[in-house]
């Protein structure tokens, strides 16, 4: 699975959301004809997010070179132009009601993303949810392009497995769920701020196998070749993906977790600040 006729020299991995583009639904042409010439320059690009791939997608039209993209916090691992399906590590339907009990306290309710496969359909139950968080869900499956369908209980799910699990509320809210689920193994929780939506938190759960950083692993591992790692991100589900970057970025806005732990800090986004970065970790790296 090498990349022919270039040395290869390693693997860029990138989140999409405040660390390439500040924008749903593209990335800027400058940042696009960098990513261009380090993937002809010998680097393999992977593309992480917390969004579905269906939506990842849209953003990402105007790539027209090889990348990997690992969607729904690594649920999924795919690779572009293909769509081929290389891994998929889904939850369990039957863990539902383990997330059930925990969520038992907190106002609202969560949704089930179906996975790509399905396409990226969310299941939800708008009986539990007041009018202002139905409206919130109907709007980020709108601009998601991904189907809703309502139903009374998850129990009429049709399906064995899902990709993930997306609770949404006040910040309080999601540590509170969080803490109802310590000590239960079978899950993989990230908090972070709704970047769409102001107010909102999201507490993203996918299965306890299923992170961007155990993705990109695996990635790396399925191809044979890992060369220098150089990883970007700006929230804290960026965090595992960090873990495994020989070179570590934090945009300038990320929390002080990622900060802390990042060697280069770059300039912000809305500057291309991505750019900077990289050419920074290749000089030091050459």
């Amino acid at each position: 699975m090498e990349q022919k006729n270039k040395q290869f020299l390693g693997w860029i991995a990138l989140d999409i959301d405040g660390t390439i583009t500040l924008d749903k639904f593209s990335v800027p042409d400058p940042v696009i004809a960098f990513l261009r010439e380090c993937v002809e320059g010998g680097w393999r690009l992977a593309i992480s997010t917390g969004r579905p791939l269906t939506y990842a997608l849209m953003g990402l039209k105007q790539f027209d070179f090889p990348y990997l993209i690992l969607a729904q916090n690594g649920s999924i691992l795919v690779e572009m132009p293909s769509k081929k399906i290389l891994l998929r590590c889904y939850i369990a339907t039957a863990r539902i009601q383990e997330i059930e009990r925990a969520f038992e306290g907190v106002v609202g309710d969560f949704v089930l993303f179906s996975g790509y496969e399905n396409q990226d359909e969310i299941y939800w139950r708008p009986n539990r949810l007041d009018s202002e968080q139905r409206a919130y869900v109907e709007n980020f499956a709108n601009y998601q392009g991904v189907p809703l369908n309502a139903v009374d209980s998850f129990d009429e799910i049709p399906l064995k497995s899902i990709a993930l699990v997306k609770c949404f509320g006040t910040q309080c809210e999601m540590k509170r769920i969080v803490t109802n689920l310590s000590g239960n193994d079978h899950f993989n929780l990230t908090i972070l701020r709704d970047p769409h939506a102001e107010n909102y938190y999201l507490l993203l759960i996918s299965d306890q196998a299923a992170s961007k950083g155990q993705t990109l692993e695996k990635a790396i591992d399925l191809f044979g070749s890992r060369g220098t790692i150089i990883a970007a991100g700006d929230d804290e589900n960026d965090a595992s993906l960090l873990e495994v970057a020989d070179i570590k970025i934090a945009m300038a806005h990320a929390p002080e977790s990622l900060t802390r732990v990042a060697h280069i800090v770059a300039p912000p986004t809305s500057e291309h600040g991505i750019i900077h970065a990289l050419r920074f970790a290749l000089k030091k790296i050459s």
